[in-house]
């Protein structure tokens, strides 16, 4: 009964999740309490992919690092430069007390912070590493190992004779 109560909500999430894709959402996991009170160190930060020319003053955006290459950086917008390239974005920390050192220029499509869910953003980023993935496949093997063995070893049903 545990078991299937389980598997059941397992099953739930990655539908879920796999929705939120589908739809056009993107998680990312928040990391600092640049944020807070926004968003919280831990939460999951659960983006609308949206096209950069409907981004506004006040928004929280996530973006790449101009700095470090391969990072994500969810900030508020605080102000839209026009430039001759085009707009520039300038954005800023609520928990920071100046704003970012940077004006960003936006790609076509920008996620755009629908809603947070506290605290599962460190399942997501402890998913994506070696040891938990490890453990995962272990579980499952010990699991479908625990599986055929039952199956194996369960008791010979008898049949009632027939007369």
């Amino acid at each position: 009964m545990t078991t299937a109560l389980v598997a059941g909500a397992i099953v739930t999430l990655v539908a879920a999740y796999a929705a939120l894709l589908v739809a056009g959402y993107k998680p990312v996991a928040v990391y600092s309490g640049s944020m807070r009170p926004t968003l919280g160190v831990g939460s999951l930060a659960v983006d609308k992919v949206v096209d950069a020319h409907n981004v506004r003053v006040g928004d929280v955006i996530t973006f790449n690092d101009p700095f470090v290459k391969g990072r994500l950086v969810t900030h508020r917008v605080a102000q839209i430069v026009p430039t001759k390239h085009g707009l520039a974005y300038r954005t800023k920390g609520d928990a920071n007390a100046a704003r970012d050192p940077w004006a960003i220029r936006l790609n076509q499509q920008v996620g755009r912070v629908a809603f947070e869910v506290p605290v599962a953003g460190y399942v997501l980023y402890y998913a994506h590493t070696r040891e938990v993935r490890g453990g995962l496949i272990c579980i499952t093997a010990a699991l479908l190992l625990l599986g055929l063995m039952r199956r194996i070893w369960r008791p010979e049903t008898t049949r009632p004779s027939e007369a």
